[in-house]
């Protein structure tokens, strides 16, 4: 109701010629069913200044242009209905279930052409784009952010919450009437409060700790090759880079292993990354090519090299800390708590594929990946004479590697 009133008082409002207002829905059967008949409702009271279409889902009223402004339902399950059109405001409800590009390929640029506004609402659904959307409004005084925990808004009486509670699993109450994007997200590989509890953790640096690190290299136009340093528990510093090729990228790596003299540096080398292992190897630089696709060590527990590793590291941020700016924590917290995982049928654990975050309108985990490449194997510390390391899986070629 909320999205509906404030649409009709913009559009009452309307300072433009020909005004057009949009409330888009997942679908338009559910545009329809939850929006059309208080469109209808909350208008009637303009009597004969109105004009209803119930085929086409639209009320036009009278506008402080002279003119009318129409207010039209949508269902995002038909995009090319949008395309071509101008708005002067629009609203997504139940964003989390709309496709990411909609927005980016449709209702974008349909606001551009009178600078409309934007309101995006619904119920959290994990760490996926609307969550990257809530967290960016947060920091962008351009946007008003407001979240409605049912605990707090006193719209439902207390004794309904408590019966709420009793009837309904926790993580699903606390999804759908305390906005927790957490208990959203059930089949998070890395729970929330783990890294919360490293983000809040303050250890100093131990210089008896080797330093290593980890680079993932971008392999599509969106993705971003990542530089990672880790001395033992901390996190020290992120270098990212956007379209970088592979000889630039290596030559980065060099740079920053003469500056920080590491005990080992780790290169995701399936595909393009190969080329960047090389390179360094053939400089004198100690390099371990890691192959993300091939067996895991421990074959019970995980379906292949990767998943191990997230394993490893998210062991390890039980204790962990990081000494790097706020902003390249953010960006590490979106990649460690976006995949999901689950069980194949031999019950091996699985790590989401970037392919499949993707489609959840999430960004491939870069920096992620690059912090899992350095639990490769295990360094000792400078004291110990020997270095202690797992030996690595043979594998024949980079095809049959890939997730």
């Amino acid at each position: 109701m909320a999205l509906i009133a404030d649409h009709i008082d913009a559009a009452l409002k309307c300072e433009q010629p020909n005004g057009r207002f949009q409330i888009i829905a997942p679908l338009f059967k559910q545009a329809k069913d939850i929006a059309w008949t208080y469109l209808q409702d909350m208008t009637r009271f303009l009597g004969k200044h109105r004009t209803v279409n119930q085929s086409e889902l639209w009320v036009e009223v009278p506008s402080k242009a002279g003119t009318t402004a129409r207010i039209r339902l949508y269902g995002a399950d038909d995009p090319d209905r949008l395309r071509g059109i101008y708005s002067d405001g629009m609203s997504i409800d139940e964003t989390k279930d709309v496709n990411p590009a909609l927005l980016q390929e449709v209702v974008l640029p349909a606001l551009a052409d009178r600078n409309g506004s934007l309101t995006l609402s619904g119920t959290p659904g994990g760490y996926d784009e609307f969550y990257n959307r809530y967290q960016a409004a947060l920091r962008d005084p351009d946007w008003f952010v407001l979240m409605l925990k049912a605990s707090q808004s006193g719209i439902l009486p207390d004794e309904t919450l408590r019966e709420l509670a009793i009837e309904m699993p926790g993580p699903k109450y606390a999804q759908e009437l305390e906005c927790d994007f957490s208990s959203a997200a059930e089949a998070q590989f890395i729970a929330t409060e783990v890294f919360e509890d490293a983000e809040a953790r303050r250890e100093p640096p131990d210089a008896s700790m080797p330093v290593v690190i980890g680079v993932d290299v971008a392999r599509f136009g969106d993705d971003q090759s990542v530089i990672l340093t880790r001395r033992g528990r901390i996190i020290e510093d992120i270098k990212r880079f956007n379209k970088i090729d592979t000889i630039a990228l290596a030559n980065e790596v060099m740079r920053w292993a003469d500056a920080i003299n590491p005990a080992m540096i780790y290169v995701d080398g399936v595909g393009v990354g190969g080329g960047v292992v090389d390179y360094i190897a053939s400089a004198g630089y100690s390099v371990r090519d890691v192959q993300v696709g091939a067996k895991a060590d421990d074959k019970i527990r995980y379906a292949n090299k990767r998943v191990e590793l997230w394993g490893e590291m998210r062991e390890w941020l039980k204790n962990a800390a990081f000494r790097i700016p706020p902003e390249e924590i953010a960006i590490l917290k979106a990649d460690l708590l976006g995949p999901t995982y689950k069980y194949s049928i031999t019950g091996s654990c699985q790590l989401e594929k970037k392919e499949d975050m993707k489609k959840r309108g999430l960004s491939s985990p870069d920096v992620g990946d690059a912090l899992a490449l350095t639990f490769f194997e295990r360094l000792a510390a400078h004291s110990s004479d020997k270095l202690v390391m797992r030996t690595p899986v043979p594998v024949t070629g980079y095809d049959e590697m890939r997730l």
